[in-house]
This record gives structure tokens, sequence and C-alpha cells, in this order.
């Protein structure tokens, strides 16, 4: 449905929704293919890639640096998913040139794995981001890369972007990190993506459990996909203890294939669970998916929604019937630390449940794009529901029964938070979404695909 541009989005309650649909490709897999993609040698074709901010930033960077891009359209999809990229790989050495800066706007992940990778250039590069981005935890990524000896400097103000990576001794030879407690999983993951150049590989000695672990675990298995020889040591209880990835260069795979996203299915899982009489199918959507966010979709089936599966596909469907205005899901008490993208969403949707909730293991959301928990319960508060919320914690109080919800939320140019409280007024009507325009960080195609549940999926 049009609106004008500038304005809030309103979200209309939906009619029962009956749709099959296909969301475009994982962000955090396109992220990390891009990476390995350009770092290898030879040409790699990222089919059903997902194009958004996050993912040109990264592109843009890369090229920037030598790695050869280009976007492959694809025919138009009704859920916008998109061709993919070509690039080809510069075998682990970018070409020599002149000083640069690269902008990664709000990206986290972008930002994170730039600062790996420009260490394989022999020249300065500058990274910097977006306000915000500049707020946001750089610091242990730094250190991680002075650890290895790569010369990373703070331009302005210490533990903040922007920084300098002079690459002009060399990459990074390898060796052993140590790793306490970080404030993010990307710092890993970013050291682990370019670990096969390395001369000497590298290994990472975990000394304090790792904030979202998933999201490494996520890293490791694409590492593999691609070649890489990778080693885990577990503790007894599985706590992660050391990963050490091999020396040897990645070659260029041919055809790669990204997943559809899990994060984003999320959201019309969600959709179909709480808007009464509705069944949607996640086309390409796997339970066995290692993207942390498939775990938020099975949550859902275990709180109420009816949720099946087959040939790949996820099906979840409302437990109310047409009409049936019963609260549709159960109250949630759940630790959300493997799934925090996720935990955005779930916490939206317990407006509706049938009785309170307390979401846990949540406090890196104080440092991503918003302070995510802070902004959960200003919009909770604005339609009518209740929530507290801690430094790691929030606990939410249903909408009551007969509340007629009359509210415009302000998503702090946080695309995961506009795309959960629009969901949310599928089931209950009168929200309205200001600055609509920043869910293209992730998902450019979200309004499409929401008009299409405002309509019943047809």
């Amino acid at each position: 449905m049009a609106h004008a541009a500038g304005e809030p989005r309103p979200v209309h309650e939906a009619p029962p929704i009956e749709w099959v649909v296909r969301v475009p490709g994982s962000k955090s897999l396109t992220n990390r293919a891009l990476v390995l993609a350009a770092m290898a040698a030879g040409e790699s074709a990222l089919e059903l890639a997902l194009r958004s901010d996050d993912t040109d930033a990264l592109c843009r960077a890369l090229a920037s640096l030598g790695a050869g891009i280009e976007e492959v359209a694809a025919g138009p999809e009704p859920s916008g998913s998109h061709g993919g990229f070509r690039v080809r790989g510069v075998g682990g050495a970018f070409p020599p040139g002149p000083d640069l800066t690269v902008n990664l706007g709000d990206g986290g992940t972008p930002t994170r794995f730039m600062m790996p990778a420009a260490a394989f250039a022999p020249r300065r590069v500058t990274i910097d981001g977006s306000a915000r981005m500049r707020e946001r935890p750089v610091a242990d990524g730094v250190a991680m890369l002075r650890s290895l000896g790569v010369d990373a400097a703070w331009v302005g103000s210490e533990g903040q972007l922007p920084i300098t990576v002079d690459g002009h001794k060399g990459p990074p030879r390898g060796g052993t990190v140590r790793v306490g407690e970080l404030a993010s999983s990307q710092f890993v993951s970013a050291l682990l993506l370019v670990a096969p150049w390395m001369r000497d590989g590298l290994e990472l000695r975990i000394d304090a459990p790792p904030v979202s672990r998933s999201y490494i675990d996520l890293t490791i298995e694409e590492l593999r996909r691609w070649g890489a020889a990778v080693d885990e040591d577990c503790s007894g209880t599985g706590a992660l203890r050391a990963v050490r990835v091999a020396p040897g260069p990645l070659s260029a795979r041919g055809v790669v294939l990204v997943e559809p996203d899990a994060s984003s299915a999320l959201y019309w899982a969600a959709a179909a669970a709480i808007v009464p009489g509705s069944d949607v199918t996640l086309h390409g959507v796997s339970p066995h998916s290692r993207q942390p966010d498939a775990a938020a979709i099975a949550l859902l089936g275990a709180h109420g929604a009816e949720r099946a599966g087959g040939d790949g596909d996820e099906r979840i469907a409302c437990r109310c019937a047409p009409g049936d205005r019963s609260p549709p899901i159960d109250g949630f008490n759940v630790d959300l630390g493997h799934c925090p993208d996720g935990a955005l969403m779930l916490i939206a949707a317990a407006a509706v449940a049938s009785g309170p909730s307390r979401f846990t293991g949540l406090g890196t959301l104080r440092v991503k794009e918003s302070d995510r928990l802070a902004a959960m319960a200003e919009g909770l508060l604005r339609v009518g529901a209740g929530a507290r919320v801690g430094d790691s914690w929030i606990e939410v109080e249903p909408i009551p029964a007969g509340h007629r919800v009359q509210a415009t939320i302000d998503p702090h140019g946080d695309h995961r938070i506009a795309m959960s409280f629009a969901v949310l007024g599928l089931r209950t009507g009168g929200i309205a979404i200001e600055r609509p325009e920043c869910v293209a960080k992730s998902y450019p195609a979200f309004w499409r695909a929401l008009g299409r549940c405002e309509e019943g999926g047809q």
C-alpha cells in the first residue's frame, strides 16, 4: 500500500495470511561469502546473495581494495530476492595502491570484517562509519589485530572509529591470539575469515565464553564449506575453548548458493503465528539451518504456533482460527543470547501473548544500531503493553484485552525495530512506523512483502 515519502508508514490489521514466500539471501552468510570470495583465488558466483545497505557497503569496500565485484541481476520476484554477485578474488593479496578511506555506514558486521581484511592490502586504509557506528565498540578488534603484529591506529578518540590499518609491512603472519570477553562475536568471525591466508594459520584461545557463539559457529561452517581446515576444541560441557584454522589459501568455489535469510523469514513466521487463521510457508528455509534465527522460528512453534516442515521449507500457522481474538501464542521465558537479532521480533510478538514474558541474554542489544532494549521498551509502552528492562533482559506484559492500539513507533533508525513493530501491527492494526526506509539495511523489499500480508498474502 502506497504512502507519502517521508511520512510514517501505517500498518493495517491483516486478514488471514495464506502465502508461500521466499525471502532474500542471508545477510550473515552473504557478508561471510563476500570476504571469502574476495580473498580467494579465482572467480565465485554468489547466487541469491542479499543486496542491502550492509552488503552493498561491504562490496564497495572490498572492491576499493582491488577485488572485482559485479552485481548479477535476476528477474523480478514478489519476495524481492536478487540474483547475487560475481566476485573475482585476489588470492590473499590485494594489489598496491594509494591510501584510501572506506566508510561502512551503519554496518557493524561490514566494519568489523573489513578491519583484518585491510591488513592484506599494502597501503594505509582508514575505516570509518556513520555517527552511530562511531559510538559502537571496535576496540576489541583493534587489540586482536595488534596482537598479530598489525599496525592499527586510532585516528581520533581511542576506542572509536575511524581507525587506520597500515598493511605496508605485509599481511599478518598468524599464530596464537588469546580471546577474552568481547563486545561482539564479529571480531572473532572477522579474524577467522582471513585466517587461511596467514602464513602460520591462526589459533584463537577462548578465555571467556564468547557472546553470540552461534554466529562464530556459522563462520566456522562457512569456512569449511569453502575448503578451510578448521578444528574446534570444546570442554566436556560444550564450551568453546579454542579454534584453529590451518594455513592454506582457498580457491574460488564457482557457484555458491546463499541460503534464504532466517532473520528475514522470522518476520513472516511471526506474522503467521499471531494473525488468526494464517498459514505461511517459508520456501527454502530449513529447520536444520545453522543460522541463529532459525532457532527463533523454532521458538514460535514451542510457544503455540503450529509448525511443520518438509523438503527444506518451514510452515507456520496460527493456532487461532479466523476471527478468534484470543492470545495466539504463549508467554516466553527464554535466554536469547544465541539469536539476538531474532529476539526483537519475539519481544514484539510477546505483546499479544497469553501471559507475561521474560527474555534474557541480551546485553549485546545495547550496542547495536540503536540501544535495542530501550527502543523495544519504548515501543511496547506506546502500543499499550508493559515493559521493564535491565542490562541484559526485558520483561513484557501483553496488551490488555480490548485495548485499541494507536501508536507511532520511532525505530531510532534501526531496521529490526521497524520490522518487528510493523509485523505486530498486522495483528493489532493502529501502528505506524517512522522513517520506514531504515529497513534497507537488511531487507529492502520488506514493505512490499508486508503489503502482501496486509492483503492476506494474495
